[in-house]
């Protein structure tokens, strides 16, 4: 029977992938039942001969090559596809080097939620939310650079980021980490926020999802997405998102509410129990409404800078 579930999961994620990459190549196709035909449909008879002799004198003015300098060498369904593979060879590739990727055979492994006496106390899972919100707005954020719709990009980008997640999670099964329900589990609901919040920016602009990292300055800090233990993820409530706060410097303003975990990396079974979680809750600086003024970009939506907020502790051990 086991060997039975190994074979299906093994059909199931091949053919999983090769959808993934199928449908996500069809994306960039240009959708022709939404444009007419004709650009000139709706025009009278005669307005469409002027345009389209203006077409053809413009075509005549302009020099040679001057049409070919434009058109890009990839279509946006190339790019899209490069994009969706290339994430999924880059992911088997380091995890073949990194994380054992086909020591084992594919097992499950129940890593429980936020209970003290986890591998993490829920801090990697809170991770695995983040990051599978964070990356479907970067993979949106990357369509709509390549000219699709903003529904188009925000349904794709959460399409592509858990495709790429659930290939991570059962390669993961292969792998002495296991497959773990719990993770994908996660993903899904962080994708989930990530297209909502992508189809109801009034969301966006009041309530943010962020992971805060403060560096060690050590050879942990070339893991930091896995170095649980100097990070924190916090939800943050902007003041700047509500219309009715008229105070320009009130605006600057963050509620924040988060959780993160301390004392796991060294422990060991039979030695001191250092294990504690923490739920907090503080006042920030909105460092991205600053950030505005100078460079066009919102990236610190997603990043909480360390030390530009004030917190209270509350253990929960």
């Amino acid at each position: 029977m086991e060997h039975f579930w190994i074979r299906l999961t093994l059909k199931v994620s091949f053919v999983a992938t090769l959808c993934l990459l199928q449908i996500s190549s069809s994306w960039g196709q240009e959708n022709l039942s939404s444009q007419p035909e004709h650009p000139l449909e709706n025009q009278s008879e005669k307005q469409a001969e002027k345009q389209a002799e203006k077409h053809s004198e413009r075509q005549l003015e302009e020099p040679p090559g001057k049409e070919g300098e434009k058109k890009e060498s990839l279509t946006r369904g190339q790019k899209t596809l490069l994009l969706n593979a290339g994430a999924m060879g880059t992911v088997f590739v380091y995890g073949l080097v990194k994380w054992d990727y086909g020591k084992q055979s594919f097992h499950t492994e129940n890593e429980g939620w936020f209970e003290r006496d986890t591998m993490y106390g829920g801090a990697d899972k809170l991770g695995h939310f983040w990051s599978s919100y964070a990356l479907s707005h970067l993979i949106s954020y990357a369509y709509r650079k390549w000219g699709y719709a903003e529904s188009e990009a925000n349904l794709y980008g959460g399409l592509s980021n858990l495709g790429i997640q659930t290939f991570m999670e059962i390669a993961d099964g292969f792998s002495s980490q296991g497959f773990s329900y719990e993770d994908f589990l996660m993903n899904i609901l962080g994708t989930g926020v990530a297209y909502i919040w992508g189809k109801v920016p009034n969301l966006a602009r009041k309530i943010d999802f962020r992971m805060e990292y403060t560096p060690e300055f050590d050879h942990n800090d070339f893991s930091f997405s896995t170095n649980y233990e100097s990070q924190r993820f916090l939800i943050a409530v902007k003041a700047d998102g509500f219309d009715v706060i008229k105070n320009p410097y009130l605006r600057y303003l963050e509620f924040h509410a988060g959780y993160y975990a301390r004392g796991y990396d060294n422990f060991q079974e039979g030695g001191p129990d250092n294990r504690r979680r923490y739920l907090y809750v503080g006042l920030g600086f909105n460092v991205s409404k600053l950030l505005q003024k100078a460079v066009n970009t919102r990236a610190l939506d997603y990043i909480q800078i360390p030390y530009t907020s004030v917190r209270k502790d509350f253990p929960l051990d």
